[in-house]
């Protein structure tokens, strides 16, 4: 709430109030320098006539009216004239001007009606209060400007989440392409990623880095997920985005396959989530829907993919950490290898007996032998469920 402006100085009251009595004669005359002044075309292409007459008036009485003492009064004129210009898009340079230009009015008509003392203190008076009233109509037009934006931030927020998350007809869709300046049809894909630790962002700067490669895209951002509307101009940019998104990854990120509607971006925005989900947790690396198609089975089904992960593995998975992670990696870089023992050994710097002997104590505890192909696809996709788990 703006706070109260102490009265005028001593001895000034009567040239104020004198004032006072001609302020229809001082808005005239103010609306003139107003028009003609240094940002005269924008007080008169924005502003309508009867609009600058009352706002002109109404501060010139609070201010007069404060250097009368005629009663206390607040900043309010001064409030609503700053959101008003805010609203009608003249520049706030236009706005301190105008209050520059009133103070100087009343600074002259009040050199003619005092003398002395009276004049010295009036004048301290006028430009205090002068300070006063453009502050806070800059405050108003500063603030207006904030709503607005922040008005506007929560209708892109709005569109956005009505394409990835809701239902949206071909009406709506033509609306969201219109307001946010996205092509109905093209080439598109959507980017979902999850940081490492829930307060970061997963892909820092990504609108601009994606700018840089002339990729334009639209972002929703919460805490530790980042979903994004990436619009391809060609085939080619694709990669490019891509290679992008790597540099800059801080966890898991999916990208879906290339639709060509944006009516489409919201099955687009589930191929991203569950591309997503085929990176192990707590690493950053960018998969494309499908690439990793065993993963990608299992992200489709997380209650099986668990249950499958304990069935098979676990008397592994109940091992004390370092006991587990050890044969739980070692088994994994055994696929790597083809089933190699001789390479997995010569990767982990060991001798090839100690990998035999880890290989059968994953067959003892799992009742499947590496030898049997049967058996070994079992423990691939159960190693591979345990892993989208931790």
């Amino acid at each position: 709430m703006p706070t109260l402006i102490g009265p005028a100085a001593d001895g000034s009251e009567a040239v104020a109030r004198t004032l006072l009595e001609r302020v229809d004669e001082l808005t005239s005359e103010l609306v003139g320098r107003i028009r003609s002044g240094d940002h005269a075309y924008a007080e008169t292409h924005a502003v309508p006539e009867p609009v600058l007459h009352d706002a002109v008036h109404d501060n010139l009485v609070a201010v007069l009216g404060q250097l009368a003492g005629v009663g206390g009064r607040r900043l309010r004129a001064a409030a609503d004239v700053g959101r008003t210009k805010a609203e009608l898009g003249v520049p706030l340079a236009a706005l301190l001007h105008a209050y520059r230009l009133a103070g100087r009015l009343i600074w002259e008509r009040s050199l003619a009606a005092a003398s002395g003392d009276t004049a010295l203190s009036l004048g301290s008076e006028v430009w205090r209060l002068i300070d006063d009233y453009s502050s806070a109509a800059a405050d108003a037009y500063t603030g207006y400007l904030a709503e607005r934006a922040a008005g506007a931030e929560a209708d892109r927020r709005a569109m956005l989440d009505a394409l990835f998350r809701g239902h949206v007809d071909t009406a709506a869709v033509s609306e969201i392409s219109r307001i946010l300046h996205i092509p109905r049809t093209g080439l598109f894909v959507v980017v979902h990623a999850e940081s490492c630790t829930p307060t970061l962002d997963p892909l820092p700067g990504a609108e601009r880095r994606l700018r840089a490669a002339y990729v334009n895209s639209l972002w929703q951002n919460e805490p530790g997920i980042s979903i994004g509307l990436v619009s391809l101009g060609d085939p080619r940019a694709l990669e490019s985005a891509l290679t992008r998104l790597r540099q800059i990854a801080a966890g898991r990120v999916g990208v879906s396959r290339p639709f060509s509607a944006l009516i489409e971006t919201r099955a687009a925005v589930r191929e991203a989530e569950l591309a997503a989900r085929c990176v192990r947790p707590g690493t950053s690396a960018v998969v494309d829907y499908g690439s990793a198609p065993v993963p990608l089975v299992l992200a489709h089904a997380p209650e099986a993919a668990r249950g499958l992960a304990v069935d098979i593995l676990g008397p592994i998975l109940d091992l004390p950490g370092e006991d587990r992670n050890t044969l739980l990696d070692t088994l994994d870089l055994w696929f790597d290898c083809g089933g190699s023992n001789t390479e997995v050994a010569q990767r982990l710097n060991y001798h090839r007996n100690t990998i035999h002997q880890r290989l059968r104590r994953i067959e003892t505890l799992t009742g499947r032998r590496c030898s049997d192909p049967k058996a070994a696809a079992e423990l691939y996709l159960a190693l591979r469920a345990a892993r989208l788990e931790s």
